[in-house]
């Protein structure tokens, strides 16, 4: 052993562990350095580390015993690890996560779209948004963008709720958990459709209520493919809504965002006052998830680490499948 270091690898007066030890120490490969891990790891919840204040059970008896003792106390981790320390091999272990584990997602930061206007105070400087829908919605901004439009996104503190707070079991919610719901800054409409960035409107020649993004850079590459149309849009105070008609050139984003993953989770309803302005703001995005499969538990795996898992009430959920609306 060199300058009397070992990684952190056991002694041994075996030859042909030491051997094998040395090879751990000394050589540096991918393969090595995952075996460092687990043997790490192994020695981190070995039962060894914490000597024993009970006698050493006789007989299988006694054994059984403090078996059925964790039974009663309903801890069926620890009976594993007895069972498992009795036979000398390696057992369960819920309190740290395995080597090399870990979420293969992660939430991407972008820079947010903060459109000039009396609203662009409340537009955030940033947002986040899961790995694998970022590709897709940055194309999304890029050809709104390209046409003259702009939508500003908020997006909320990314974690797990803690054991003390209750899991969701509303589908939105547990979307949102993961990742799986996008919503645009709610300041973003309702208040003028004249500067507002987006509006909830209606074409007069015909059709229902759509959410828009008003042109605001008309020399934009692509701005001179959407052209000027009629208008009634949705305007909001803290009591009430009414109808503003405009003739200007605005964006249909549902083509766009429906492109990109994101869809409607429930028909569009219309505002009532800026309290209460209904769901035009939210999307959800269930592109990968399969009905009667998916569990809730492979969507909590994709993008928290197990130690975050472990530590949140959502740990008894990780069984629910989805079915089509929810993890249930």
């Amino acid at each position: 052993m060199a300058n009397g270091e070992n990684n952190g690898l056991p002694e041994s007066d075996n030859p042909v562990l030491g051997a094998l030890f040395e090879i751990l120490r000394t050589t540096n490969s991918p393969a090595i350095q995952r075996a460092r891990e687990l043997i790490a790891h192994r020695i981190a919840v070995s039962g060894e580390v914490a000597p024993s204040r009970v006698p050493p059970p006789l007989n299988i008896t006694e054994v059984g015993g403090y078996y059925n003792l964790l039974g009663s106390l309903d801890e069926p981790i620890l009976q594993a690890r007895l069972v498992t320390a009795a036979l000398g091999i390696a057992g369960p272990d819920a309190t740290l996560p395995p080597p090399g584990a870990g979420p293969f997602l992660f939430f991407a930061t972008r820079e947010g779209t903060r459109p000039a206007g009396p609203m662009q105070a409340t537009f955030p400087l940033s947002f986040t948004i899961r790995s694998d829908f970022a590709e897709a919605f940055d194309r999304c901004l890029e050809t709104l963008s390209g046409l003259g439009g702009a939508v500003p996104v908020l997006s909320p503190p990314r974690g797990l709720p803690t054991p003390d707070v209750a899991p969701p079991e509303d589908g939105a919610a547990q979307l949102a958990l993961v990742g799986r719901i996008l919503t645009l800054a709610p300041t973003a409409a309702l208040n003028d459709p004249t500067t507002d960035p987006l509006s909830v409107s209606r074409l007069v020649s015909g059709g229902g209520f759509q959410v828009v993004a008003r042109q605001i850079d008309p020399a934009a590459p692509d701005a001179g493919s959407v052209g000027d149309e009629d208008w009634s849009s949705w305007r909001c105070d803290a009591n009430t809504c009414s109808e503003v008609a405009t003739t200007d050139a605005r964006v249909p984003l549902e083509p766009l965002l429906n492109q990109a993953g994101w869809h409607r989770l429930a028909p569009l309803t219309n505002p009532n006052s800026l309290t209460t302005p209904g769901n035009w703001a939210e999307w959800g995005n269930v592109t990968g998830l399969v009905p009667g499969r998916t569990t809730f538990g492979d969507e909590l795996r994709a993008v928290f680490p197990l130690s975050a898992i472990l530590n949140s009430s959502v740990l008894a959920m990780q069984d629910k499948v989805w079915d089509g609306q929810a993890f249930a």
